[in-house]
């Protein structure tokens, strides 16, 4: 079979879920034999818009036949988008008719719409060339991609109001550089957030204000509870860019869903839609379950990032609470690569690789997903189930099918502050319920393996080729 995947590139300089799910799929695939191939998105010109092209990576990714966008249209990733006509630039398709008709793919598989013109959809579109979409986020109905205004579900289906959210989106300049050559190279080397303006200038001739920019985002960046701020931007046409990505959604064959809650907030936006729900997964996780001892400190997890859509600094308040109330027995164990934390319940841990996990959940009795926006799945839920971890999971995360899916392997509450404060009140004064929960775990079906979820993508491929 040949399959073309487009993502908005590869490691080191892009990471994440979707980049550690598409990286995954691909590599997977080749294994098995399957003529694979991998378009992402490269250079923006610096003077100005030129001609989009397309032409082959240095150096192919993990094997793979690689290729490259030069002039593709900005990358915002969760930032926000305010330079509308900068995200809706036309480009002269024939490119990408001439790419398609020299790679004949039989299948497309897009894992987002950063940096992609409609023009590609267009013609893969007449060349009769299926195209699946996976909803790893919600780019394309939210310009911020997490579907959040001022801390809840955004219901703005017009998009009114997405300006308010899109008031720290990047300048057109830094979107460039951290499209550019340079940003790749920095993100390569060990010592980026090091670099100075001398080792920037041994790479080539850059302006001082890119240097000062490069420096900026290879900074250590602090993550800040944002608080509201005023609702003034500049009237932004975001009807615009609704129907612009609106127009890509009608060109997708059809609709990987992460979650039913991906499914339900997709077709709330864009009406019924042509897919199916099948659960996420990545090459790292396999059956790992054991039974597990808890000792007489509650020992939770976080793995993300200091952001606010993630639930993070509402985990922190209610952690404080608990203390507070006499849970003096309490460990935080955040695992994050933002600074370190000084509440005398945290245990600070730093990012870890793949092959650590184990080492990870040792160091937990139960993970928390406390986020507050609609997370399309979440793949450290089935990581941490895994390894017998159970979980709790706030109302708003995709990946509580699981627990739909099999009661009783972890907690549920209502997404509230309120609400993750009982139930991890109500775990630290009854262990118990963890022991029932890992002996729940335990009694599950074989849900780890990966190469099934591999062949479920696969049959999902042949039913469109055929």
């Amino acid at each position: 079979m040949k399959i073309l995947h487009y993502m908005f590139g590869i490691p080191p300089v892009r990471v994440g879920g979707l980049v550690r799910y598409a990286t995954d799929l691909m590599k997977r695939q080749y294994q098995m034999g399957h003529e694979v191939s991998l378009l992402i998105p490269g250079n923006i010109s610096k003077n100005g818009r030129r001609k989009t092209v397309i032409s082959p990576c240095r150096n192919n990714y993990m094997q793979i036949p690689s290729y490259d966008i030069c002039n593709p249209l900005p990358i915002p990733m969760c930032n926000g988008i305010t330079d509308i006509q900068s995200f809706t630039q036309c480009c002269d398709g024939r490119e990408f008719a001439v790419f398609l008709q020299k790679l004949k793919p039989q299948i497309i598989h897009i894992h987002t719409f950063m940096g992609l013109h409609r023009e590609f959809l267009d013609e893969a579109e007449k060349a009769g060339i299926p195209m699946i979409f996976t909803t790893h986020d919600y780019f394309g109905i939210c310009p911020t991609a997490v579907m959040l205004f001022r801390g809840h579900i955004c219901e703005d289906t017009e998009w009114e109001n997405c300006g308010f959210c899109c008031q720290n989106a990047f300048s057109q300049r830094r979107l460039k550089i951290e499209q550019s050559e340079w940003y790749r190279i920095f993100r390569k080397h060990p010592g980026a957030v090091r670099v100075t303006k001398q080792t920037m200038r041994k790479v080539g001739s850059l302006t001082c204000k890119s240097i000062k920019l490069l420096q900026t985002v290879f900074g250590i960046q602090r993550s800040k509870e944002r608080l509201p701020g005023k609702t003034s931007w500049n009237g932004k046409d975001y009807a615009v860019l609704k129907k612009y990505y609106a127009s890509m959604f009608a060109r997708i064959s059809y609709f990987h869903f992460n979650s039913a809650t991906a499914r339900t907030i997709f077709e709330k936006r864009l009406g019924q839609l042509r897919g199916e729900v099948v659960p996420v997964s990545h090459s790292q996780i396999d059956d790992h379950r054991k039974k597990r001892v808890y000792g007489k400190k509650l020992r939770i997890g976080y793995l993300g990032s200091w952001a606010e859509h993630k639930g993070f600094f509402d985990l922190i308040k209610v952690c404080d609470a608990l203390v507070k109330d006499g849970c003096t027995k309490l460990e935080l164990h955040i695992y994050s690569d933002t600074d370190q934390r000084t509440e005398p319940y945290v245990v600070n841990h730093a990012c870890f690789d793949a092959d650590q996990l184990g080492d990870v959940f040792c160091d937990m009795d139960l993970l928390t997903l406390p986020g507050i926006w609609p997370e399309t799945f979440g793949l450290v839920a089935l990581e941490a189930l895994s390894y017998g971890v159970p979980v709790v999971f706030s109302a708003y995360a995709g990946a509580i099918d699981l627990l739909h899916a099999y009661p009783d392997i972890g907690f549920a509450y209502d997404g509230s502050m309120r609400g993750l404060k009982e139930i991890l009140q109500k775990i630290y004064e009854n262990r118990e319920l963890l022991l029932m929960a890992n002996d729940n775990i335990l009694k599950m079906d074989d849900e780890f393996s990966y190469d099934r979820h591999v062949s479920q993508i696969l049959y999902l491929y042949e039913r469109f080729i055929r």
